[in-house]
């Protein structure tokens, strides 16, 4: 984890497309709520198990994440990011690209910042969803 507030969600997708799919529990509270592409989803563990599910088959990925603004406020603090995303297969050929906005809350323990909740909004896309998508969340 990271004690920078700011750098939560950055750290995240930089594990996501490094397929360090172990390093992600770190950053979620135990029961974390999170609205994604793929439903909702609520819990540490079945949030972790979908983010490897939808992401690990991806030969290749890249999530750019700019823009982040935190909002501070005692043991929490909000959070908006843009993030751009991109799927590529094994010869680096994109397969999918799109652009979400991440808003979320974060919940400081001791010196580190956990993900409690978030929503990522679909602002655009192109190209073919990933078949791994037909992976469902619960709820």
């Amino acid at each position: 984890m990271t004690s920078s507030a700011d750098l939560v969600i950055p750290r995240i997708f930089a594990a996501i497309d490094d397929h360090r799919f172990d390093d992600l529990p770190a950053f979620y509270t135990a029961d974390v709520q999170a609205d994604t592409a793929v439903g909702h989803i609520s819990g540490r563990e079945q949030l972790v198990a979908t983010l490897r599910a939808v992401h690990e088959p991806v030969a290749v990925l890249q999530h750019l994440v700019t823009g982040v603004i935190v909002d501070p406020h005692g043991d929490g603090a909000d959070v908006r990011a843009n993030v751009v995303a991109t799927f590529c297969d094994e010869e680096h050929r994109p397969t999918l690209e799109g652009a979400s906005v991440w808003r979320g809350r974060l919940h400081r323990s001791g010196n580190d910042w956990q993900v409690s909740e978030y929503s990522l909004n679909l602002v655009w896309s192109r190209g073919s969803i990933p078949t791994t998508w037909g992976v469902h969340a619960n709820g």
